[in-house]
Formats: C-alpha cells, sequence, structure tokens
C-alpha cells in the first residue's frame, strides 16, 4: 500500500504557530497522545497537526490515511474523556528523577552534561495543562553532538534514529550506533532514566536509575539535586 504523497513536515514555523498547534492538538500526538512529536501539514489541506514518529510512520506506510489524520486531529485522543493522562508525562511542574543512583533529583532541569553537551534537559510545559519538555542530546554515529528531541520535537528526519513507546518507556535508539535513551514514566510527575549509553566526542556514557559510568569509570550518587545542572562531565 502506498502512504500518503504530501504530509510535510513544518519546520520553519514561527514560536507563535507553534505554541497554537500544540495547544489545538493536546500538546500530543492526535492519535495515540504520545507528548514527543513532528509538526506535520494536513494531507490533502490547510492547517497542521502533530503526530508522533510511531503513527507518522503509519502514514507513510499507507496504514493511516488522510481521512483518519484529519479525523484524529479534529478530535485529539488527549481530549477524549477515556485518556489516561497520567500514563504519560503530562505536568505542570518539573519532572522528579531517578537517575545515577542518586536521591530523588528534585529542581535539576539537566541532570548531565558530557563535554558541556547538555544529555537531557527537562522543563515545565508552557502552558497549564500541557506535556513535560523533554530534550535529548546524544552522540550520532561519527561520536558528533546530535540534538535527538528538543523540547519534545522529535528532529530526526532521516531514519537515523527510531523511537517507540513500549509500555510505560519512551525509547530512542540510533539506527546506527549503540545510541539509547529509555526513559520510564514511573508516576505523575515521576521519571526514571532506565537505561542511557552514548559516546560524543570519544567520551563514553551509559547511565541507569542505579549508577553511571562515563570513560571506563562507574560512580553512584554523584548527581546534585536542586540545582541547574546536576553534574558536568
Amino acid at each position: 500500500m502506498v502512504g500518503l504523497r504530501v504530509m510535510p513536515l513544518l519546520p520553519e514555523l514561527t514560536a507563535d504557530q507553534r505554541a497554537e498547534i500544540r495547544q489545538s492538538c493536546g500538546f500530543a500526538c492526535v492519535r495515540c497522545g504520545v507528548t514527543i512529536y513532528r509538526y506535520l501539514g494536513l494531507p490533502d489541506g490547510p492547517g497542521a497537526t502533530l503526530l508522533c514518529p510511531t503513527c507518522h510512520g503509519l502514514v507513510e506506510e499507507g496504514r493511516l490515511t488522510a481521512n483518519q489524520v484529519h479525523s484524529f486531529h479534529a478530535n485529539p485522543v488527549v481530549r477524549q474523556r477515556h485518556f489516561a493522562r497520567d500514563r504519560l508525562p503530562f505536568s505542570n511542574e518539573l519532572p522528579q528523577l531517578i537517575v545515577g543512583g542518586s536521591r530523588m533529583l528534585r529542581d535539576t532541569p539537566i541532570p548531565i552534561t558530557l563535554d558541556g553537551e547538555p544529555i537531557l534537559i527537562f522543563a515545565p510545559p508552557r502552558r497549564s495543562m500541557g506535556a513535560t519538555r523533554i530534550s535529548v542530546r546524544l552522540g550520532a554515529a561519527d561520536g558528533t553532538p546530535m540534538q535527538v528531541i528538543d523540547g519534545n520535537e522529535w528532529k530526526p528526519h532521516d531514519g537515523s534514529w527510531h523511537f517507540l513507546l513500549r509500555g510505560d518507556r519512551y525509547s530512542m535508539m540510533a539506527a546506527r550506533g549503540d545510541g539509547l535513551c529509555v526513559l520510564r514514566i514511573v508516576a505523575r510527575n515521576r521519571l526514571a532514566v532506565e537505561h542511557l549509553r552514548t559516546t560524543i566526542n570519544g567520551r563514553r556514557l551509559e547511565v541507569t536509575p542505579d549508577w553511571l559510568e562515563v570513560d571506563g569509570k562507574r560512580y553512584v550518587d554523584r548527581i546534585g539535586s536542586g540545582t541547574l545542572i546536576g553534574l558536568e562531565l
């Protein structure tokens, strides 16, 4: 089956236009409610919508029709009565983090930087009833830093990374190399870095809820809480 030919990415939107699209779509994919998304032009008509990488893939494969996309956009799943917001990272506050064997991190927007690169950034939504803003920066196949997610927007457009929602986990995996980031949604406003591994500029980092390892040395309870950057490596 041939997918929709025209559902273009919209990278040149203004900040106001992006805010309007996020608001109209409920700050998430209109079909499944995942809070990682792309800004996409609606097929066969004016306007724009939000779809997660998985649902956009269904469009490209021809498993979602133009009529279905328009129907989801007109009635986003997050606005439906049955939708359980607590199973996904919707919160008006900065999330608490379980990472690196440290005590629960609170008020720590950037838990770790590597060579000056912020690996993860968390922020509350710009508006009430929005989603926790998540940014992920990992090494590309050649070790150069690459923005995988920027404020919930999925950045790779070339198939170099894959995204999946698996149960209560957001999983991002490099198509080449061993780049990986898995964030587990523990409870409302609480996230665990289930597993992260990457190499940036020759420096290797691996992180779990219980420890972190950088350049072959393992550490526990090194990430500070209540500060802008928890640990600079």
